[in-house]
């Protein structure tokens, strides 16, 4: 399986430090927000990452704790099935640590 290139979306956000559910990709009715890549960069202070499912209350972790040292982080290069999905109608947001702004990047899919 792999991902139909015009089916591919991407986005990015640059995420403050001490973030809770800070919005990242908009939830769309009856879809999952898979992501099938991304790449993220701490800044001059070591900080962590995670990835939520965003319902109307609090979000749930749906990717472990990434923690990353100063000027570090992490790329998941391209799955075809993907690294990690939204419920279906939930938004996908990113929850950061104290330390330094984020830059994210992902690439991803709307599914049933």
């Amino acid at each position: 399986m792999t991902l139909n290139v015009d089916a591919a979306k991407f986005a990015f956000v640059n995420v403050a430090a001490a973030q809770t559910d800070n919005a990242f990709v908009a939830a769309v009715a009856g879809k999952k927000i898979r992501v099938h890549a991304l790449a993220a960069l701490a800044g001059a202070t070591a900080t962590t990452l995670t990835f939520n499912t965003k319902p109307s209350g609090s979000g749930v972790a749906i990717s472990p704790l990434f923690a990353n040292a100063i000027n570090g982080g992490e790329v998941l290069q391209y799955s075809p099935v993907g690294w990690f999905e939204t419920n279906a109608g939930e938004g996908l947001t990113i929850t950061t640590g104290a330390g330094a702004t984020t830059g994210v990047l992902v690439v991803y899919s709307e599914v049933s």
